[in-house]
This record gives structure tokens, C-alpha cells and sequence, in this order.
């Protein structure tokens, strides 16, 4: 059934084409009516095709919830579809679709899997009101196939939305504009998507004008425009925003925007596309056709940033963003539903000055532990833990947080601390690695610092130990030592290593050399393995001021001997945090080095957050990929690779 998914790159080519691609599968024969239905679900969303795993029960979980299942590391949801739906089949479901929608990853079971089909947007269809009200709104659209079957789009959306807890926090932190003069329209088939856009841009107090799908807002945006004609007014006057969902029926948002791009009348108005599809994918596609940006589903305060950015061309700051230049902040912006993110944009001005924040805690040891600032979302006392049998060694069981179910690890635990105190502790990071919602556990939290990465100093030469979890040490002011762990291993050692997929070598990879450089042991070790699977050479460093001595000896012996560094160097791959010398200030070092010009630089982080990106584009990378997908890095590589031979 892999099969299915294997030229999902050959994928990226329908941008703007208004065209899509189904899975289609059945839930089984319904015994009220003794038909079997088509169902459909967008290709970009499916992950893999699987027969069902073993699950396990998880009580206080959604009717339609089975449980959880462990695929390769990852704690994910499964639910049954023909329970949602209403179909009560007895046979048990062998076939699990595994999918990803807004950063989240989830298992469906289904009765069958049939085929992909290519479709026109055009033939989907915004579904009756007879259909829409037999099945309670859960469709979104159909088309009919060449054998008179109907195929039912359902509303993944709105599944997910009823069968996890809302968060009723989500738009408590949204700043309102209070501009009465600012329109966004804003186009989604899904009633769920609407709802939260309605509320969001309510919030916000701006105007709004809705649409059900990509025709829809097309014939009204032409009206608008056909109106300002008339009034001799500018397009803008009326309208200063556009917000588009990607799949729509009879006009998907790719061949929305390409029209919008396309017709002069709209020009200066941005195109902000709001998708569920949210893989790097995805996102090439929306820039492919012109959005101005691409943001993933569903973060009210992350949307409500973004558009503020884009309609009034500054982003207005929450009031702790001031402390964010002290040396050290309180904790109290890190305590509580999303206080600690709230100045996480104006961190990105610590962009190329090898500056970084660090999170102290202690695991109830004479030893001063740091995480990055930047992978806490946020800090809380110790919650209710639901036990659940077969974990990892480490992982104390799940907890339910604003909707997500997420693995809890005592981190003393996990890295073995023989001299740790009995007990969880009394406090819980919760933290985001490479698209991963975990929650740590630990003794005390302390307080934020603000460190130069050239007072971090790499554990081998501080002779660190700790189970070889620690990552780099740094010293306080008052002479106590802060242990930076190395939570890619914990990780790692927890829940398995990331596997690498099939991977196809590049055409003369042979001749092809690429530098990478990163202080995790694991993720040299996997990078490593993509670029063998690339068949091309590599030589790595383990932190950024040994990569820059060694880049820049590689450009001082290629000038010596009257050759470029473009002859012997092809692409590097950096890191974002590292000691001694950040990602950040080693690519800004490299792209104003002239002897580097035309090498990209490929920043490849477990900081897979959007303002991490932004900090990477501020210092000039070619390229962002979040850790670790084997698969996006060899194919965000191999781009970069056969752009760099053409040029």
C-alpha cells in the first residue's frame, strides 16, 4: 500500500492547475440502507496506508477514539471513521490511513482502500442540502466517477474538531486592531474553518466577507473589483486582505490565487493561503502560484499575528516583548495557555548575534540543567498523568492538553539520574521538537537567562556527563554550571531513531560535495545517512566555530591553488543552535564571505517553528527544513543541489 504515496513529489506539479488527487476507501456496508459508500480524502493529507497496529485503550477519549497507537516514536490518535459517521459495522477495521492535518498526525480506520484518482476541482461539487443533511454537515464536497459512483469528500476538519477537547484559550490572547476600515475576505469549504476565521477576525475587529469555496470567492473579489471600477477607485479602498484555503470544490485555492496574481486590479492586496496541508510541500506550492504567505491550520493567535503583519505592516508586540532585551525575564510569561510564545517574534532580532535563551530547571540534583527557550511552548505545575501499558522506559503516560494528546517523559527518568529524588516532580515543560508536542518533567523550574553561544562550550571539551545526554555546559555568573541537554538523544533513546525511508541517489552524486555541520551525535549520524542515500560525499563538523574554521581554510587553499570554493564545495547544511558559534552567525559569516557566493546554505533545525524560520531568512539561508524528516531533507537537498549545477 506504500506504493500508493510514492510519487507524491511528481505531486507538486498540479499547483494551479486546479486539479487534486483522492484516496478513495469505504467504510463498510451500512446496514441502514445495505450500500457501500466512496469516501475520498486528499492525497497531500495521507502519511501512509497501513494495516491496523495493535492499540492501545486510553480512557476520557471520543466515542470514536480507539485509542493510541506507537508508530515509530510518535503517540498518535486513531479514530474509526464508520463510527463517527454512523455506520455500525461489526467486522473489526484492518486498514489504518495515517494522516497529517495541522501539524498533527492521526490514524483513520477504514473498512477498504480502492485507488487514486485525479480530479479536476471543477467536478467537485459543494454537496446538497439533502446530502449535507444526512450526513450532519460532514461533507464538504462530491463528484461522480465514471462508473456513476459518488465519492464523498469528507470534512477532516470538523472530525478532528469534535472529537478532541476545544480550547476555549485559543483566542483569548488575539490583540484587537479595532479597524473598522480594514476587509479581509477569506474562502473555506470547511464550516469548522469558517467558524474559527469568523471568530478570529471578530476578535481581531476587522471586517470580514466570506466565502464557501475557491469559485465562490472568485465571482465575489470580481464583483468587488467591477464595483471599484465603477467608483474609478483602486481595488484596495475596498479590500485589503485575501485569505484562502488550498482545497475547495469547483476552485481549489492554488487557481485562486494564480487568478488573483494574474489580474492588475488586485495588485498590492497580499494573499494569505491558511491550509491544513501544512507540510514544506504544501508550502512550495502556495509560493509557486504567489501567496504572500503560507501559514498552517488552526493557531488563532498565529493567524491573527500574521494578518496584522500583513494589513497594517507591523506586528504589534505583546507588553513582555520589552523584557525580551533584559538579561534575564521572570517566569511568569512562560506559565499558562500560550503566555510563553507571546514575544516569541521578537526573539528573531537575536538573528546573527550568536545569542540564544536558555530555560534553568533542575531535576532535583546538585545539577543546574537549560533548554532552549525557543522549543518551550509553555511551563505548568505537574498534571494528572493517565498511565497507559507499553510505554518506553521514561514515559510516565499521556495527558490531554487543549485537544492534543501528548507523551509525558520524567526526564531524570529517562536519562537515568540515580541520585534524583522519588516523585515526578513539580513541574512540566511542555516543549515542541521536529513537529513533536512533548511534556517534560522536572523538579523546579528557575528562571530565563539570555547566554552568548561563545560562553557555551561543547560537553566533550567540558568533560560532561550525565548518560551523554548533555550537550554543551555554560557558567553563570555565579559560578555554577548549566548543563544544555541534548534532547534529540533523550529522544532518540526514548522512543527509537527516526527511519530513513527509500531515498534515490542523485545522477552524478559522486561529484557532488556537501558540509554539514550539527553538535547532536544523532542527527550526524542520520544527516549522514540521507547523503549516503544521495550517494554524495559529505564532511561534517560539530559546531558552528569548527565549521567556520574549516569552511574558511577550504576557500583560503582553494585560493591558493587559483581555484574557486564552488569546484570542491556544492551545498552546507548548518544547524541552528550550537556552541561556541550559532547556525545563525556561521551562514551570516558565510553569505558575506564573497568567496562562498552562489553555495546555498540549507538550515536544518529542531526549531521547526515559523519565527525560526523568519530568523533563518534574516541571515540569508537558501533553504529551511525542521528535524528530522529524511524524506523533505533529501528532497529539500536535491532541489538546492540541481539549482546550485544549473547556475
Amino acid at each position: 500500500m506504500s506504493e500508493l504515496l510514492k510519487d507524491i513529489d511528481a505531486r507538486t506539479r498540479l499547483a494551479g492547475t486546479n486539479k487534486l488527487e483522492i484516496l478513495l476507501f469505504s467504510l463498510g456496508e451500512d446496514p441502514r440502507n445495505g450500500r457501500r459508500e466512496t469516501f475520498g480524502i486528499n492525497v497531500f493529507k495521507v502519511r501512509e496506508v497501513m494495516g491496523t497496529p495493535p492499540i492501545t485503550v486510553v480512557p476520557e477519549m471520543a466515542t470514536a477514539v480507539k485509542g493510541m497507537v506507537s508508530l515509530r516514536g510518535a503517540l498518535v490518535p486513531v479514530i474509526d471513521l464508520s463510527d463517527y459517521v454512523g455506520i455500525a459495522t461489526e467486522a473489526p477495521r484492518q486498514i489504518m490511513i495515517v494522516t497529517e492535518y495541522n501539524h498533527h498526525t492521526q490514524g483513520f480506520l477504514v473498512d477498504s482502500v480502492d485507488t487514486i484518482l485525479r480530479l479536476d476541482w471543477s467536478q467537485m461539487r459543494v454537496p446538497p442540502d439533502m446530502l449535507t443533511g444526512q450526513m450532519g454537515g460532514l461533507v464538504t464536497a462530491v463528484t461522480e466517477l465514471a462508473d456513476g459512483r459518488l465519492v464523498m469528500l469528507l470534512d477532516v476538519e470538523r472530525i478532528l474538531a469534535e472529537t478532541v477537547k476545544p480550547d476555549e484559550t485559543q483566542f483569548a490572547n488575539i490583540s484587537a486592531l479595532d479597524r473598522t476600515d480594514l476587509t479581509v475576505l477569506f474562502a473555506d469549504d470547511s464550516s469548522v474553518a469558517r467558524g474559527q476565521i469568523q471568530r478570529t477576525l471578530e476578535t481581531m475587529g476587522v471586517n470580514a466577507i466570506s466565502a464557501v469555496n475557491g469559485r465562490a470567492a472568485w465571482d465575489e473579489l470580481r464583483r468587488i473589483a467591477d464595483q471599484a471600477e465603477r467608483a474609478r477607485r483602486p481595488v484596495k479602498d475596498y479590500l485589503q486582505l485575501i485569505l484562502t484555503d488550498v482545497e475547495m470544490p469547483e476552485m481549489d485555492g492554488y487557481l485562486l490565487t494564480r487568478n488573483i496574481k494574474a489580474d492588475p486590479r488586485f495588485i498590492g492586496i497580499p494573499v494569505l493561503m491558511h491550509s491544513s496541508l501544512s507540510s514544506a510541500s504544501n508550502q512550495q506550492l502556495g509560493h509557486s502560484v504567489g501567496v504572500d504567505e503560507y501559514i498552517p491550520k488552526f493557531e488563532p493567535h498565529r493567524l491573527s499575528e500574521t494578518l496584522t503583519r500583513l494589513l497594517v505592516g507591523t506586528h504589534q508586540e505583546s507588553a513582555d516583548a520589552e523584557s525580551a532585551d533584559t538579561p534575564t525575564r521572570s517566569l511568569q510569561a512562560l506559565r499558562g495557555a500560550g503566555g510563553m510564545l507571546d514575544s516569541v517574534d521578537a526573539r528573531t532580532r537575536l538573528a546573527g548575534s550568536n545569542r540564544m535563551e536558555i530555560l534553568l530547571f533542575s531535576l532535583g540534583t546538585n545539577e543546574l540543567f537549560g533548554i532552549n527557550v525557543f522549543k518551550v511552548r509553555e511551563v505548568s505545575d505537574t498534571p494528572d498523568i493517565t498511565r497507559t501499558p507499553n510505554m518506553p522506559f521514561g514515559v510516565e503516560g499521556l495527558i490531554s492538553l487543549r485537544g492534543s494528546v501528548i507523551p509525558v517523559l520524567s526526564l531524570a527518568g529517562a536519562m537515568k539520574l540515580e541520585d534524583a529524588p522519588p516523585g515526578r516532580g513539580g513541574s512540566m515543560l511542555v516543549t515542541e521538537y521536529n513537529k513533536r508536542n512533548l511534556g517534560f518533567l522536572v523538579h523546579d523550574v528557575d528562571r530565563i537567562i539570555r547566554v552568548d553561544w561563545e560562553r557555551v562550550r561543547a560537553s566533550e571539551a567540558s568533560g560532561a556527563g550525565a548518560g551523554g545526554y548533555i550537550l554543551a555546559i555554560t557558567e553563570l555568573d555565579d559560578g555554577r554550571l548549566v548543563s544544555i541537554l541534548d534532547v534529540e538523544q533523550i529522544m532518540a533513546d526514548t522512543f527509537g531513531e527516526a527511519l530513513v525511508g527509500q531515498i534515490d541517489p542523485m545522477v552524478d552524486g559522486h561529484e557532488i560535495n556537501v558540509f554539514f555541520v550539527d553538535d547532536s551525535l544523532v542527527a550526524r549520524k542520520k544527516i549522514a545517512e540521507v547523503l549516503d542515500k544521495l550517494a554524495v560525499h559529505h564532511k561534517y563538523a560539530q559546531n558552528g566555530m569548527e565549521a567556520w574554521t574549516r569552511l574558511s581554510g577550504m576557500a583560503s587553499h582553494a585560493q591558493q591553488v587559483g581555484r574557486s570554493v564552488r569546484e570542491e564545495l556544492d551545498l552546507i547544511l548548518v544547524d541552528a543552535e550550537m556552541p561556541e558559534m550559532d547556525g545563525y552567525v556561521l551562514t551570516r559569516n558565510i553569505k558575506s564571505d564573497k568567496r562562498f557566493d552562489g553555495i546555498p546554505v540549507v538550515m536544518h533545525s529542531s526549531l521547526s517553528s515559523q519565527a525560526n524560520h523568519a530568523m533563518g531568512r534574516s541571515v540569508g539561508v537558501d533553504a529551511y527544513v525542521a528535524k528530522f524528516d529524511g524524506e523533505a531533507l533529501a528532497q529539500t537537498l536535491r532541489s538546492q543541489l540541481l539549482r546550485h549545477a544549473t547556475n
